[in-house]
């Protein structure tokens, strides 16, 4: 549900978001995506939520996890971090601990063949309390090209590159080209 408003007719946002975020991935070399279809706008950190994603990381056996901080409500003081965001966060970290790597957890996963598995590490994006930094100038614009292929999300693409380039912290020389960086929580279990 969250489209542009020059993108009048939402009957098939599903399909125009999905062909969207497979563009972006080829983009950035990404092989598989699974759709877990939960309605956009109201995803609830429920025990079927919860399930799935422990599902899905049985089956593909990550050594690392990425998600949202469910904590962040505020990114900065324009903007409110959109729920489904926070509730995925939520539902990925109460998957990967406890239940991912426990057959004590949803029995009926072991059934269909999912075994547990515990991910290495988490990587929490979006967090106020970041406890890992990097440098990702050299990957800088093959993020921007992929996040430009979510057209039904972006009404003023040029607005958003300035904005998003903005970002950059430049050198004590102001002829140095900026630099980009982004900010994690890492959480690493020990083995």
């Amino acid at each position: 549900k969250g489209i542009n408003d020059l993108f009048n007719d939402s009957k098939n946002i599903i399909s125009i978001r999905e062909k969207e975020q497979l563009a972006a991935g080829g983009i950035l070399g990404v092989k598989h995506i699974q759709y877990l279809d939960y309605e956009d706008g109201y995803l609830a950190p429920s025990m079927e939520a919860r399930r799935d994603v422990v599902r899905a990381i049985r089956e593909a056996k990550p050594n690392i996890v990425v998600c949202c901080d469910p904590t962040n409500y505020y990114l900065n003081d324009r903007y409110i971090n959109h729920p489904d965001h926070r509730a995925a966060g939520q539902v990925v970290l109460d998957a990967v601990f406890p239940a991912a790597g426990s057959h004590l957890f949803f029995p009926e996963l072991l059934k269909e063949g999912f075994e547990p598995h515990m991910p290495q590490e988490v990587w929490v994006s979006l967090t106020t309390e970041p406890n890992t930094t990097l440098d990702i100038t050299d990957t800088w614009e093959i993020k921007l090209e992929a996040i430009l292929k979510h057209k039904s999300q972006i009404k003023d693409p040029e607005s958003l590159l300035k904005r998003w380039r903005a970002h950059g912290k430049r050198k004590d020389s102001s002829t140095e080209s900026p630099r980009y960086e982004e900010h994690f929580r890492v959480l690493r279990w020990r083995r």
